[in-house]
């Protein structure tokens, strides 16, 4: 039997190297998650026989999110492509026209409603592109566009298919969706914060000039017109995809089936009648295939990291470690504390160290205090969400800055103190609604 403090050394050391390799961003998370937990097993003196089998029952507790992630992801690509969304965009950017705030809270609404399939980059390509000539029309500034897309998609992450809630749901062995129904009140009350707050910038950015000295030189019409993309959509068919999203997500409202084999039918209708060429319907998939196989790839194999974690011991040894250090006093909070600084730990480690590195950890911890591992862990979901936009090694911050034309310095600057303060008065909001249990 391997002395504990060993154990947790070795554990420490593992979670240090994913992390570390994971900030380098010269591995894919993939073979990170399936290597390190293999050498850390087989040096704190398992058999590989044992390392299989821990492994294996890792890899079954975050399966089911991983279809999850193929089918959802694909399912709202393919409904975007026909352009479900469009006389939404069109819609909001006319009316918004040149009134400053009417724009930036249009800007909250177009986000909001993009970031439905939960991917970020999605998101960014919708409302950043829809929506950059009209605040250089108006001399708005671009970090306000970026700052609002990342209020939205903060609160719209936590859908069952959005990377941070199904990480939670991998680690914590629960159901995606069911975890989702207690944090819809907490969407609902983030959206309106959202667009007041929304409301707010553009009041603020009115009184720095915007909208006084409109830039006649910026149209709408200087967009780039991308003639495949417009062969992909399927107007006549507007109502039929607002029916087949509206259904889909009421299955996952209104049902205990599982969100995947929801998201299953929803595709299938989806791809069906917009696209019944059979090429069309191959070439839709293989189009959203590179998103959702590369998310389903970093689940699986983060389940042979969280099985080897937690059929060695390690986490259990490891939790013994740092309760010891732990003032007694903070102990029973110690997810309110990590929660309230979830936005600069997460910019730090990124989301899978955040996720898979630190949450383990503190879920450990919070066992030995009473704290419900499931509570504990929305209390860093929430908190964490916030920084998705402001993440200095995550692409996405990346793509968002080359969209608007901006430094990283700027978003930092501007956008993460304001996306901070959002995420710790989401997070009281969760305890005054009872979401989150201090």
């Amino acid at each position: 039997m391997i002395d504990p403090n060993v154990l947790a050394a070795i554990g420490f050391g593992m979670i240090g190297v994913i992390v570390y390799m994971l900030l380098q961003s010269k591995v894919t998370p993939t073979p990170i998650f399936v290597a390190t937990p293999l050498v850390a097993a087989l040096i704190a003196g398992f058999g590989i026989n044992n390392i299989a089998e821990y492994a294996q029952k890792g890899i079954m507790t975050t399966s089911s999110v991983a279809i999850l992630f193929i089918f959802s992801i694909t399912f709202f690509g393919v409904l975007m492509d026909a352009g479900l969304f469009d006389p939404f965009v069109n819609f909001l950017v006319k009316k918004a026209g040149n009134n400053v705030v009417a724009v930036t809270v249009a800007t909250s609404f177009i986000a909001t409603i993009a970031h439905l399939d939960g991917s970020l980059a999605v998101t960014l390509l919708i409302t950043v592109p829809a929506m950059i000539n009209v605040y250089k029309k108006l001399n708005i500034r671009p970090v306000i566009l970026l700052l609002i897309c990342g209020m939205a998609m903060s609160i719209m992450n936590l859908v069952p298919w959005g990377g941070p809630t199904a990480r939670v749901a991998a680690v914590t062995h629960s159901d995606p969706n069911v975890l989702w129904h207690t944090l819809i009140p907490l969407q609902v009350a983030g959206i309106i914060v959202n667009t007041i707050f929304a409301a707010i910038l553009g009041i603020l950015e009115k009184r720095r000039g915007a909208g006084q000295n409109i830039n006649t030189d910026i149209t709408e019409e200087e967009a780039k017109f991308d003639a495949k993309k417009e062969a992909l959509k399927r107007p006549k068919l507007i109502w039929v995809n607002a029916l087949i999203a509206i259904g889909t997500i009421a299955l996952l409202v209104l049902t205990k089936w599982q969100a995947y084999f929801c998201f299953m039918i929803g595709l299938a209708f989806a791809l069906v009648i917009n696209y019944p060429n059979v090429k069309e319907q191959g070439a839709r998939i293989k189009a959203h295939a590179g998103d959702s196989i590369s998310m389903a790839a970093i689940l699986l194999s983060s389940g042979i990291f969280l099985g080897v974690l937690s059929g060695t011991k390690m986490i259990d040894a490891m939790a013994k470690v740092m309760i010891s250090i732990i003032p007694a006093a903070l102990g029973p909070y110690i997810h309110m504390i990590l929660g309230v600084f979830a936005v600069p730990i997460g910019m730090l480690l990124g989301t899978d160290s955040y996720f898979f590195g630190l949450l383990p950890l503190a879920i450990g911890v919070g066992k030995e205090y009473g704290i419900d591992p499931v509570n504990l862990s929305k209390a860093l979901l929430i908190g964490k969400n916030y920084g998705v936009l402001v993440t200095p090694h995550a692409a996405t911050t990346y793509l968002a800055i080359g969209l608007a034309g901006i430094e990283i310095k700027e978003l930092f600057k501007v956008a993460a103190p304001w996306l901070w303060f959002l995420g710790i008065v989401s997070l009281f909001i969760a305890v005054i609604m009872g979401i989150v249990v201090i």
